[in-house]
């Protein structure tokens, strides 16, 4: 599971998830603060952070991305 999955299929404190059941059905609602929200933009970043040390340091990943990034001249 990436980390982002991860992020969306547990989130952590400060959410709320509620579980009921109606009907035969199963609700789960999950809410969440101001603080919620820059706890997961701080997770976010630390993540990107950390897929950026690792492409400065693989130069088989920097080769990827620089690839990745330069555009395909324009044939006509």
């Amino acid at each position: 599971m990436t980390p982002a999955d991860s992020a969306i299929q547990e989130p952590e404190a400060p959410f709320s998830i509620r579980r009921r059941q109606r009907g035969g059905r199963r609700i789960v609602a999950v809410s969440s603060s101001v603080s919620a929200m820059d706890a997961l933009r701080a997770r976010i970043r630390a993540q990107s952070k950390t897929v950026a040390d690792h492409i400065a340091a693989d130069p088989e990943a920097q080769a990827f991305i620089d690839d990745w990034a330069t555009p395909e001249p324009i044939t006509r």
